[in-house]
């Protein structure tokens, strides 16, 4: 299987893969948005906070 990068420094490559890492970013963040805009819709803003809170403990605890 080829291998898609190319062996030396291509800049339009490294522009791409760098663009392409700021879209999905914005993508993932785009999502964690819609997903706590749900959570919200059908719990009390406190308990979204407290969910957040949790997850955001959990990272930390294996980052």
């Amino acid at each position: 299987m080829p291998n898609d990068r190319p062996e030396r420094k291509d800049p339009l490559w490294e522009l791409a893969a760098r663009e392409e890492a700021l879209f999905l970013r914005r993508s993932s963040t785009r999502f964690l948005e819609c997903a706590i805009h749900l959570c919200a819709t059908h719990m009390t803003l406190q308990e979204v906070a407290d969910l957040l809170e949790e997850e955001a403990a959990q990272l930390r605890r294996y980052s």
